[in-house]
């Protein structure tokens, strides 16, 4: 690049999709339309993007996504940091360490925290370097739904050797679509005061997030007691790693609920696995209330080292509020994830 490197923090725009195009070339969840989805269309707000532009072309960049998040003692704005790339032609200048410090300028984000779930190669940068607490590696959870799932690991010739290790599903569970979103809004608020800080899962954004996103299919089921519901659970099968999967998008119950949570969990596998899937995943902490639930349903925490990909959780306050924002207990899912 022959012109000096100019930083700056914009909106979205023809010359951050000419970026996508060039520099996640092929990425099917880059796909024009799945751009405009996560950045034009997210009811929280429009995606920011800090810049590196040379010769007028964009260089290197993060987006950042505009989320709202709540807890028992209100709301703070948030952003969620995604899609941090640098032109490989462009790299060893320092440009994702500029990137991130104007990322997290309070004056010209205007949040009060921005966080994200950095792979490998982004981790240091953000820990070392921008002063982000580390929160550790995303709270994976694993329920092996078929023997050839855990047998193929150990040697192919075993993946042959496989049955189903969950019984049959319950059809008792009213599935939610677009129309019968709003009825969430009562369980949403009974929970707020048991997730420490999360991001807001109003009916509005949850429409958005499984209904409006492109090529993508979830299952969305509710328990009832008459017009009010006690649980949900969003799944989504897809073939990922090798493997079918199920991913537990959310699981979410009022207070007192986790038995009938634990029920949804095991008849939404059951589902799973007479679909094809051959193991179900979850993100879920042990201090989250669905954890119980998760764990009667046979999920075991997912170790680290045997995980197909690297994910970490971290964040950074940006002023006083974000700062006890960030000290707060985090409640996060795979419905947090911008790649499920």
């Amino acid at each position: 690049m022959s012109s000096a490197v100019r930083l700056s923090l914009r909106s979205f725009d023809d010359a951050v999709r000419r970026a996508y195009a060039r520099l996640f070339a092929g990425d099917p969840d880059k796909s024009p339309e799945m751009l405009d989805w996560r950045f034009q269309r997210n009811p929280h707000g429009p995606a920011k993007f800090a810049v590196a532009v040379a010769d007028d072309i964009v260089i290197g960049m993060i987006a950042l996504v505009p989320t709202r998040l709540r807890s028992a003692a209100g709301e703070v704005v948030g952003y969620q940091a995604i899609d941090t790339i640098v032109d490989p032609a462009c790299r060893g200048q320092g440009l994702f360490v500029k990137l991130g410090a104007l990322a997290q300028d309070p004056a010209q984000l205007g949040g009060a925290v921005l966080w994200g779930l950095p792979n490998a190669n982004a981790a240091p940068g953000w820990y070392g370097q921008l002063g982000w607490t580390n929160f550790g590696s995303v709270p994976m959870l694993i329920r092996p739904l078929r023997t050839g799932f855990m047998l193929g690991r150990l040697h192919k010739s075993l993946r042959a050797i496989d049955f189903r290790l969950v019984g049959s599903a319950h059809e008792l569970f009213d599935p939610l679509d677009r129309e019968t979103l709003p009825d969430f809004d009562g369980l949403w608020n009974a929970m707020k005061p048991t997730l420490g800080i999360s991001v807001d899962r109003s009916p509005e954004w949850l429409r958005w997030r499984l209904f409006d996103k492109p090529e993508a299919v979830y299952r969305l089921v509710a328990a009832r007691r008459g017009a009010q519901l006690d649980a949900v659970v969003a799944t989504r099968i897809a073939d990922k790693h090798g493997a079918r999967l199920c991913y537990c998008i959310d699981a979410l119950a009022r207070p007192g609920q986790a038995q009938q949570l634990a029920t949804m969990l095991r008849s939404e596998l059951a589902n799973a696995a007479r679909n094809g899937a051959e193991a179900a995943l979850a993100w879920c902490a042990p201090h989250d209330p669905a954890y119980a639930a998760f764990r009667k349903a046979g999920f075991i925490p997912f170790p680290a080292r045997l995980r197909p990909i690297e994910i970490n959780f971290g964040a950074r306050g940006l002023n006083p509020e974000g700062e006890a924002a960030v000290a707060a207990p985090w409640t996060i899912s795979l419905l947090d994830s911008d790649t499920n």
